[in-house]
């Protein structure tokens, strides 16, 4: 039997205690390289949706006050509100819990109380599926709305803008749900605003 080495043993671990740390230090390096850069462009995105949502606007003012930001309910929550500065209205972004975990999305709400568009901005939910909700013909729904009945979407009974019911998405109602929810929340918190 072969006598113990200490030099064999701890050779490699010291090997691979080095390579773990060069690791660690560049995926240091990588992120404090890359965080500025990644929040940059999710600020531009976000302006980008801001102004597509609210074209009148011509620039935005962030609204910070102590209004309850959460629905009664829990199921939505304002974590952003931007005025435009010009009066023509504000754009919300709102978290909901759907299928698939967090659903963030824009609401934009005129000067008249009413909605300009809504755009889904991130979501965890299942492509093909619960994804039929954010195409632009669904959201297109919510255009021209100035309130909404419910925040179940599949009990909801207000007209659209083209004088049709508002339609649900069968099979992916839970997503749509979570989507409705945040858009009546957006509502409510407009009114709060006015």
């Amino acid at each position: 039997m072969k006598d113990f080495d200490k030099k064999e043993f701890f050779r490699p671990v010291i090997v691979l205690s080095c390579i773990c740390f060069v690791a660690t230090l560049a995926l240091a390096l990588t992120n404090f390289v890359s965080s500025p850069v990644i929040a940059a462009n999710t600020e531009k995105a976000a302006v980008a949706t801001r102004k597509a949502l609210l074209a009148d606007a011509d620039d935005f003012t962030s609204v910070t006050d102590t209004m309850d930001l959460t629905s009664e309910t829990g199921k939505a929550t304002v974590t952003d509100v931007y005025t435009a500065n010009n009066g023509a209205g504000a754009v919300f972004t709102v978290e909901t819990g759907s299928f698939g975990g967090t659903l963030t999305m824009m609401v934009g709400i005129d000067k008249d109380g009413e909605i300009t568009g809504v755009e889904v901005t991130d979501h965890e939910d299942t492509p093909g599926v619960g994804t039929k909700n954010f195409v632009a013909d669904y959201l297109g729904q919510y255009t021209g709305l100035t309130a909404l009945n419910t925040q179940n979407v599949k009990k909801e009974n207000v007209q659209t803008q083209s004088g049709a019911p508002f339609a649900f998405i069968s099979g992916a109602s839970v997503t749509g749900t979570a989507l409705h929810a945040g858009v009546y929340e957006a509502l409510a918190k407009y009114a709060m605003l006015h």
